[in-house]
């Protein structure tokens, strides 16, 4: 015979352990763990756009850091000649790049496949940092290479400065009608360093202003009479080449 005390906590006992499995509902988060566990491999769904296309070679813009800028000359190889840095505050570099082909921004290859590409070479190059960062560049003519005439310089700084609106200095020889240039700046040149860009001071400079947002450069109207012809597509500056080496 069961006593009455002990049947009654056994029907309690009994109560509870099934008012517990009512209660219970599965957790799908200790079931997803232990999915895991077992090695399953989770992976993001698949976007519903294109991927995007190759990334081009980087340009050159002013106010870029002056590592960035000697990691582009490094990539395209470019010869460096010498560093200088007489005050922390600027630099200059000088270097002969490596010939990298170039199109302008606005006549890529993809457009017009008839239009050659520009390749960077035939003069050497001064890059000026003020700190730490690109404002100004000059170009001298290097005679052990056939150059390059105005048509040329007018492509290259598009193609390597397709952002910036850039105030162009270039000079030509009056005579000569390939527009075969001998020097050319554009952007800041540091106090320091201003003799680099006179010492040819007998011929003048013509301008010209470079936009983004515009096709055409522009020409000041103040500019000397010789500077304001542009040379043909592919005008050969040889013709130049003896009067240009008599100036330096």
């Amino acid at each position: 015979m069961v006593k009455p005390g002990l049947g009654y906590l056994g029907r309690a006992v009994g109560a509870e352990v099934l008012a517990a499995l009512l209660a219970w509902k599965p957790c799908p988060a200790l079931a997803e763990v232990l999915v895991l566990k077992q090695g399953e491999v989770r992976t993001l769904p698949l976007l519903q756009t294109r991927a995007r296309p190759s990334l081009q070679m980087e340009m050159l813009y002013l106010g870029m850091v002056e590592e960035r800028f000697l990691g582009y000359a490094h990539a395209n190889n470019w010869e460096t000649i010498s560093s200088d840095r007489e005050d922390p505050r600027w630099s200059r570099w000088q270097l002969r790049p490596g010939g990298e082909a170039l199109y302008p921004p606005d006549a890529p290859p993809s457009r017009d496949p008839s239009e050659p590409p520009l390749y960077a070479r035939g003069f050497y190059v001064e890059a000026y940092f003020m700190g730490g960062r690109l404002v100004g560049m000059h170009l001298i003519y290097n005679p052990e290479e056939p150059g390059f005439n105005f048509r040329q310089l007018q492509r290259l700084v598009r193609a390597w400065f397709p952002d910036n609106r850039l105030m162009l200095h270039y000079q030509v020889l009056p005579e000569d009608p390939d527009q075969h240039v001998l020097r050319a700046y554009w952007g800041t040149i540091p106090p320091p360093y201003l003799a680099d860009i006179q010492r040819n001071s007998r011929l003048p400079f013509c301008q010209v202003f470079f936009s983004p947002t515009s096709p055409q450069p522009l020409v000041p109207p103040s500019a000397p009479p010789h500077c304001l012809g542009q040379a043909e597509a592919g005008a050969s500056p040889v013709a130049a080449q003896k009067k240009t080496a008599a100036l330096r």
